[in-house]
């Protein structure tokens, strides 16, 4: 994890956007504050004082866990507790939390928000820095706000209430890390109906770092029973009564307080609970359904018709129920202590205790069904009429009204399309809810949402939706531009025309982008020429996705021309950049780094990742989240070049700052992020990480396009993949793979192939079958060649070496291992060499030999002096024992060595490995050169201290 900061982060202050007064503008701040207000129960109360102890000692915890079922009193709890902190001198920040909170922007807006209406002139700048659609990332925000509460001298408890809504992994990352570096000042207190399940709270109990309040402690005792029944009923029962109704409710407030409400003067609370027997569910309806018989019909109506909202508020209620009056009646709920909760202090904002909502809403589905889509309606205009289009969307699916669903998602999808990219991770994942639920015949009459349906789900809907979105919209346009052609063809197009033929040519565009990012590259430029021949002159953004879509499909097609496409790439960030699509561009220069890289040129591609950074800290003085990306792919250049001690950490950040990032490639990011992370982990020798990295890429996959994400794999992590099978010893596995691999009639690119080919002749060489390694490497190294991809052919180099090694024909291993030196020397390459263990040591050592005949050997000297660097895990050979010497002795010289160690005479070592005498001899005199040494005594001594004898 990471450590407290060294030094304090300087933010710099961004002005806030101009206010406005518009009614929908303060509508949103009234909603906003609601979530920040302490909810106060309206009624009387009985005292817990073991209860308000036991937070008491809270303040001596970064976390305190209040974790217990709906019905609890939680929120009670603590709403009442926060009132005593005041004498304390420590201030209250209360955040009620929902599902939409899982964004994890919003979500760090709303605690900030809470402190910031204590200290506005502390926290405004970082706000103001968060709610900017340019602000930093998110990890350097909470460094800031790490130090800023650090240097106060006030103390803060902030209470997080329902954060079992919480289900975004980002989320509980950066809460635990703001956890883990708290000073002092602040306390988080967190209330949860369950273990928030990606919060590290075994670590944090480790630490001493967390306080848990659950449901033991939660029940109510037989003493609190009896003073609820008489202090707040006003009825006392024999102790008996007590005892048996605190073992019947399990000692839950809410059961206690639903009897109370349904209890007639001197009845017995036994006989009720008698006919509601059963679980808890059952005692709920049971019990509601007593309250609901003893309101007035007035007060059930407003109940009933109410209990779709997760808020209620006067206007909104009227109109859900076309009548006039919800203010009264909401006061009067709240006198009568009938489960409303205030949420302000001007008492215009109110919510229903939760299990008392469901239980109405259970009722009013029993009672009134065909009035729900009414209610849900209404409720959506109400929302969609106030600007809160979630809401909006929400009820309008609940009403099942689609025609104004659609409406409400294409405004949404507009608003996010006018943004860098896309949608987040979260927004992806609540899109493909809402738009599974439409009717097809709804989805397939509007072709501009059909579109962003498919632009906005792409990576995570299967492959077959998408594309029947995408035909749908064409099939619309084309039909309808056809049809005005047809009615007057020699006018001039008019401007509505002109408008179907530019959002023809966006669908034909995004299809192209879609079929490269499959695989089908000579069919995505073909698409291309299509839809710039449709696409508007003024449509800069489009035609740059053009541009770089040709870029990519033109490395992956049959056309096989690296250089060429790198060219386009470079050109396809410069347009975007001439149009003012900076994201773009850092993407696009991010892309292009890669597949460069994959070319060989490692310090251009260096160059431009630079470049890419400078770009995303000019447009904003800190670097844009977009520039994630490409400092993933300067990270690879690093790990090959060998620098490998900050890697994991600079992976680490630029996958974080990809999730910021609302790009429409973010999963593929992620994934290309988690398989440099990956590479990185191989490297390093630490293979529990690597293989955790892997599990991160297939837990991504799991909510992708699988076709998609296939391509992905097989042009990037397959060989990683395979590789990091055999350093486990999971020769196995890989067998498996490739016999499940049927590679003649598996559908994909000729590059998807070619790196399958790669993993398959190293799982053939992990098999000692070198001539069938060779076999399958010739015609990928031959097209490889020919599309100049040194960085491929460089590896295909190495692989030919080891296997003619293994068939003991160095006069073939030597000039396969010197055309792989010669290509990589100018590039500084290391880990590939390194990465290939003991055997590639071995024939370095022969190869600089053979070439210091001709002179000095520089790169070979560094590489093989690479080898020595094991002892910080720099250079881990898995199936092999790491040899600290300049030269590393072959596998036959080991074999003298371990004979030598026994005692074995020159004469019984030749009978043993079935060599002449002047061959041991030669041997020998090798041995004792490599490890400095004069005699066998001497030899031993030193091998041992080396490492390289089995004992």
């Amino acid at each position: 994890m990471d450590r407290p900061l060294d030094r304090k982060i300087e933010t710099p202050v961004i002005q806030a956007e101009g206010a406005t007064t518009s009614t929908s503008m303060l509508f949103q701040k009234q909603l906003l504050a609601t979530k920040f207000y302490v909810p106060m129960a309206s009624g009387p109360l009985i005292s817990r004082p073991r209860l308000t102890t036991l937070l008491d000692e809270c303040l001596k915890y970064p976390l305190t866990l209040v974790s217990a079922p709906a019905g609890f009193g939680k929120t009670t709890l603590l709403s009442v507790w926060g009132q005593s902190l005041a004498a304390k001198h420590v201030r209250l920040a209360w955040v009620s939390l929902d599902e939409e909170d899982n964004e994890p922007r919003l979500f760090w807006t709303y605690v900030l928000s809470a402190l910031h209406r204590h200290r506005p002139e502390r926290f405004t700048p970082l706000l103001a820095q968060l709610q900017s659609s340019q602000g930093p990332p998110l990890k350097y925000l909470l460094m800031a706000l790490i130090n800023l509460i650090a240097e106060s001298a006030e103390h803060f408890v902030l209470i997080l209430d329902d954060y079992q809504v919480i289900t975004e992994q980002e989320v509980h990352t950066t809460l635990a890390y703001l956890v883990e570096h708290l000073s002092p000042q602040l306390r988080i207190i967190m209330a949860t109906r369950a273990n928030p399940s990606l919060l590290p709270l075994s670590q944090l109990r480790a630490h001493q770092q967390v306080l848990e309040i659950r449901t033991t402690q939660l029940r109510c005792t037989a003493e609190e029973t009896k003073a609820f029944f008489k202090e707040v009923v006003g009825m006392q029962f024999p102790d008996q009564t007590i005892q048996e109704v605190t073992i019947r409710t399990e000692g839950w407030l809410v059961g206690l307080q639903l009897l109370g409400l349904s209890l007639p003067e001197r009845a017995d609370p036994l006989t009720l609970l008698e006919e509601a027997s059963g679980n808890q569910r059952y005692i709920l309806d049971y019990l509601t359904e007593e309250v609901l018989r003893r309101q007035p019909q007035e007060v059930q109506t407003f109940l009933l018709s109410t209990c779709i909202l997760d808020q209620l508020t006067a206007p909104l209620c009227d109109a859900a129920m076309q009548q006039h009056g919800s203010q009264q009646l909401l006061e009067g709920l709240e006198q009568a202590n009938l489960f409303v909760v205030s949420l302000d202090s001007k008492r215009e904002w109110y919510r229903y205790h939760a299990l008392f909502a469901q239980a109405l809403y259970y009722r009013l589905e029993q009672t009134q069904k065909d009035l729900l889509p009414t209610l849900h309606h209404r409720a959506s205009l109400w929302y969609a009429e106030h600007h809160q289009t979630a809401q909006a969307i929400l009820h309008a699916f609940r009403a099942k009204q689609w025609p104004w669903v659609a409406d409400l998602i294409e405004q949404k999808t507009h608003l996010l399309m006018s943004q860098a990219w896309g949608a987040s991770q979260h927004e992806l994942v609540m899109f493909r809810q809402w738009l599974e639920q439409l009717p097809a015949e709804v989805v397939h009459s509007r072709p501009r949402l059909c579109v962003a349906c498919a632009l906005l789900l792409w990576q995570v809907a299967p492959q077959p939706t998408v594309e029947a979105w995408l035909d749908t919209a064409e099939a619309m346009l084309t039909a309808s531009s056809t049809t005005q052609t047809d009615v007057s063809p020699t006018m001039p197009i008019p401007q509505a025309k002109q408008g179907q033929e530019n959002l023809l040519g966006e669908e034909i565009a995004w299809r192209a982008f879609l079929q490269c990012h499959v695989g089908d590259g000579q069919g995505a430029l073909s698409l291309c020429q299509q839809a710039l021949s449709l696409l508007s002159a003024d449509n800069s953004a489009i035609r740059a996705i053009v541009n770089w879509t040709q870029f990519r499909a033109s490395y992956v097609s049959s056309a096989n021309d690296a250089k060429a496409s790198i060219q386009s790439g470079l050109q396809a960030g410069s347009l975007a950049q001439a149009a003012g699509q900076t994201a773009l561009a850092i993407v696009i220069m991010g892309t292009t780094a890669c597949y460069m890289i994959g070319a060989g040129r490692l310090h251009e591609a260096q160059r431009l990742t630079q470049q890419a950074k400078l770009l995303g800290r000019q447009q904003a003085g800190f670097m844009l989240p977009y520039v994630g990306y490409p400092t993933l792919f300067q990270s690879d250049i690093l790990r090959e070049w060998n620098q490998l001690d900050e890697l994991p950490t600079l992976v680490s950040e630029g996958i974080e700052l990809c999730k910021q990032t609302e790009s429409m490639s973010l999963l593929i990011h992620l994934l290309y992020g988690y398989g440099i992370l990956l590479r990185v982990r191989l490297s390093r020798g630490e293979l529990d990480a690597a293989s955790s990295a892997l599990q991160e890429i297939e837990h991504i996959s799991m909510g992708m396009n699988q076709h998609l994400y296939l391509h992905v794999r097989s042009i990037f992590t397959t060989v990683d993949q395979v590789r990091l099978w055999l350093a486990c010893g999971e020769l196995e596995r890989a067998t498996h793979w490739v016999e499940r691999l049927d590679l003649g009639q598996r559908p994909g690119t000729p590059f998807e192939h070619e790196r399958e080919e790669v993993a398959h002749a190293r799982i053939l060489l992990a098999k000692h079958q070198p001539t069938l390694a060779l076999q399958r490497l010739e015609p990928v190294l031959q097209r490889a060649t020919i599309a100049q991809r040194r960085g491929h052919v460089i590896e295909i180099r190495l692989l030919q070496a080891l296997a003619y090694q293994m068939c003991d024909q160095e006069m073939q291993a030597l000039p396969a291992l010197s055309e792989a030196t010669r290509l990589s020397e100018p590039e500084g390459y290391i880990r590939s060499f390194v990465d290939e263990g003991t055997p590639m040591a071995v024939l370095l050592s022969r190869l600089r030999e053979e070439q210091r005949k001709d002179g000095l050997t520089p790169y070979l000297d560094t590489l093989l002096a690479t080898f020595q660097q094991g002892s910080k895990g720099q250079w881990v050979t898995e199936h092999t024992t790491v040899q600290p010497l300049l030269e590393p002795l072959t596998e036959r010289e080991l074999e003298v060595l371990q004979l030598l160690a026994r005692g074995a005479s020159n004469h019984e070592i030749s009978q043993k490995l079935v060599i002449v005498i002047d061959t041991v001899k030669r041997h020998v005199s090798h041995i004792f050169s490599k490890l400095d040494v004069q005699n066998r005594v001497q030899a031993v001594r030193r091998a041992r201290e080396l490492g390289l004898l089995d004992e």
